[in-house]
């Protein structure tokens, strides 16, 4: 007999409030402690953040699905609905995995090898920059210097600079929270100038050999039509800056405050990959997605109904007391590989091994030429999407 909403427990809250936008993890607590799931009336949903089960539901592509759209926002859902996929992340089936894999090509380890001295020459020049001993704002600065010099070039839109794609990224993400939410009316403007913009690309305006130039390859080549090209072009766009800047930020302010950590990686630098992971795990800039229930799907002691909508919270499972051991603690010997903060199945990031590089580049040049990092008080990011710092002061005591 298929569950009702009442076998549920209610959370009666705003996931979207302000404070908690800029600090989820006491609700994300909350959550985990009702159960597997609960009721959250505001948004006409279940929302789901103990690990075992986010990480279940996002192995179940078939019975979770993206095509119906992944955020919040019902005129997004239903905009979604009518236009079809915008994006690989609302796409299912085999159309995601053929659209996906084309995405991909120029983001494999393999591909990405041609990029590491790029990377390796552009983390030296910005840590020589700014291991001054003095204190500067290191999200601007410091976080955003690979991914906006290497990836905003790389996608290559002729016409767009790395601010444009910055708004536009922080738009789409604000736009994921419920309709009648401040933050999601405005940033409609900036949302509409980004697909307008997406819909009318024309090969002409790409720098041949980027990614996007690749999709339009595809399109001369009859393996997609021109319409999914330009909406694939999103999938470079929207999350590959963002997400790898918050994460970033996650990174520096641990090494920062964590006592004796940014220490002990300099003393042994196999910690550096570790590092990263565990950076990911406590930043998880994405708060998670939200998926369409198309049948029955057992979570580990309820059932979530078929035509029902459900939030999984990768950014609470991430901290899952009953996954991981003292969660909230950064640990550099922890090395959470499974960590969903890249998401997990066949969603997961597309852009996750470009992400580690770069990451694993900026902390091998601090360790070779830092002698101590300080933090003085940040502040957070409010966003519908996105989680992390927006600005944080930073000292970098050259070695």
């Amino acid at each position: 007999m298929k569950p009702s909403f009442e076998r549920f427990p209610i959370l009666d809250e705003d996931l979207f409030a302000p404070e908690v936008l800029a600090d989820s993890y006491p609700m994300f607590r909350r959550i985990r402690d009702l159960g597997d799931a609960a009721w959250v009336p505001r948004i006409s949903m279940f929302v789901v953040g103990r690990f075992k089960d986010v990480q279940a539901g996002l192995r179940a592509s078939d019975a979770l699905i993206s095509g119906e759209g992944v955020s919040a926002n019902e005129a997004v859902l239903g905009e979604a609905a009518q236009r079809g996929p915008t994006s690989v992340l609302t796409m299912d089936g085999q159309e995601h995995l053929t659209h996906k894999q084309l995405l991909m090509k120029p983001l494999m380890p393999g591909a990405l090898q041609s990029l590491k001295d790029r990377l390796a020459r552009e983390a030296a020049e910005i840590v020589r920059a700014t291991a001054t001993g003095v204190e500067f704002e290191a999200m601007s600065t410091l976080a955003s210097h690979l991914p906006i010099r290497i990836v905003s070039k790389m996608i290559g839109l002729t016409d767009v600079g790395h601010e444009r794609l910055l708004r536009w990224s922080a738009a789409a993400f604000d736009c994921f929270g419920p309709a009648d939410n401040p933050l999601t009316q405005a940033a409609g403007p900036t949302l509409f100038d980004f697909l307008n913009y997406g819909f009318t690309l024309s090969p002409d305006a790409v720098v041949p050999g980027g990614w996007a130039a690749g999709l339009f390859e595809a399109v001369e080549r009859g393996e997609i039509p021109m319409d999914r090209a330009r909406a694939m072009v999103f999938d470079y766009a929207t999350p590959s800056l963002d997400t790898t800047i918050l994460a970033v930020g996650e990174m520096l302010w641990r090494l920062a405050t964590v006592e004796g950590a940014f220490d002990a990686v300099r003393a042994n630098p196999a910690l550096i990959t570790p590092v990263v992971y565990e950076s990911v795990r406590m930043a998880t800039p994405i708060r998670g997605f939200t998926r369409h229930v198309r049948s029955d799907f057992a979570l580990s002691d309820n059932v979530l109904p078929a035509g029902s909508r459900v939030f999984l919270l990768n950014a609470s499972a991430n901290r899952d007391e009953r996954h991981y051991r003292d969660p909230d603690r950064f640990d550099i010997t922890r090395n959470p590989r499974d960590n969903l903060g890249w998401g997990h199945g066949k969603h997961v990031c597309v852009g996750m091994h470009l992400a580690r590089l770069e990451m694993e580049t900026l902390l091998g040049e601090l360790v070779r030429s830092v002698r101590a990092i300080e933090a003085g008080t940040p502040t957070r990011l409010v966003n519908n999407g996105l989680h992390g710092y927006h600005r944080l002061p930073l000292i970098l005591h050259p070695a």
